[in-house]
């Protein structure tokens, strides 16, 4: 039987299913008007210039893609909030803190992109704000328009969460700090 303890509470991806098939949804327009333009006469070469062309972009798009999934997705489950490579056990989270920041208005998005905008961490360092703390999942910076959640630990460190759904993230921690006994 499996430990209950390990049940996922929250999770989200930071790139959803969509995002993923547009880069090949604009490779396969692109072949077909390739195969449009050459219809009288088309070839192997009319239907594999246009992928082979466009394979060096669709790389490095698929590889951001990855690298944004690998190190922007949240996980929390009763005993662990994971994000990216990054794991920070529940009951080091400060529930009063949390609770104080699910009564707070959820920033703009005018908001959010200048604080995402604004927050890079040099390689090597641990810290970049200390108000906001370490940015948490192993990216160098946040993805802009996130919205970061800064929680506060009980060894009176802060951790940076980036999100792109604040309520979501808070809703499972207070229900996980609740569960745990924390307040």
């Amino acid at each position: 039987m499996p430990d209950t303890d390990a049940r996922v509470v929250y999770a989200r991806k930071a790139v959803s299913a969509r995002a993923w098939a547009v880069p090949f949804v604009l490779v396969a327009l692109l072949t077909l008007g390739f195969v449009v333009a050459d219809l009288p006469h088309v070839t192997a070469t009319t239907v594999l210039a246009p992928v082979g062309a466009s394979s060096p972009v669709l790389l490095i798009w698929l590889l951001t893609l990855w690298s944004l999934d690998r190190y922007g997705a949240v996980t929390l489950t009763r005993e662990t909030l994971r994000v990216g490579r990054d794991r920070v056990p529940v009951a080091d989270i400060e529930p009063q803190w949390v609770r104080m920041l699910a009564t707070r208005a959820d920033p703009a998005l005018a908001q959010r992109l200048g604080t995402s905008a604004s927050t890079v961490q040099v390689p090597g360092s641990r810290q970049a704000d200390g108000d906001r703390g370490r940015l948490l999942g192993g990216a160098y910076g946040a993805t802009l328009g996130d919205d970061l959640v800064t929680l506060e630990l009980r060894n009176n460190q802060r951790v940076t969460v980036p999100t792109r759904d604040r309520r979501g993230l808070l809703a499972g921690l207070l229900t996980v700090l609740d569960e745990s006994g924390s307040a």
